[in-house]
């Protein structure tokens, strides 16, 4: 194949693609794409994570057993490689906080209470 032939055949090609992709009309309803309005009625909120209890809350074996391994880890552990999510679950931790009971406190109040209240995290 020669080289004009080539370039002559690229630009037909190129030039039928853009006529193809400009064909279409936004109002076209015959296109692929679709839309729908969404709507709130018939929305299940489901908060169940508010009831929620643990595992280790349930099973008394497993909560000292988590508790044995976890100091046994800490026996292991470098405290010169801690990163800075490190330190913070760490005082969460101790602070008793767990990601579900964080969200039972962004849930109570008014509107102004949860939002200084996500503000202070």
């Amino acid at each position: 194949m020669s080289t004009p032939n080539f370039h002559k055949l690229i630009g037909v090609h190129i030039q039928a693609m853009s006529q193809t992709e400009n064909d279409h009309d936004e109002n076209d309803e015959s296109s692929a794409e679709a839309s729908a309005e969404l709507t709130s009625t018939g929305t299940y909120r489901d908060r169940s994570e508010e009831q929620r209890i643990t595992e280790t809350e349930k099973n008394e074996r497993l909560q000292k057993r988590l508790q044995a391994l976890s100091s046994e880890l800490a026996d292991t552990r470098d405290e010169s490689k801690k990163t800075a999510n490190d330190l913070i679950h760490a005082e969460n931790v101790r602070l008793g906080r767990d990601k579900y009971k964080t969200l039972r406190q962004i849930r109570q109040g008014n509107t102004k209470q949860r939002i200084d209240e996500f503000e202070s995290m």
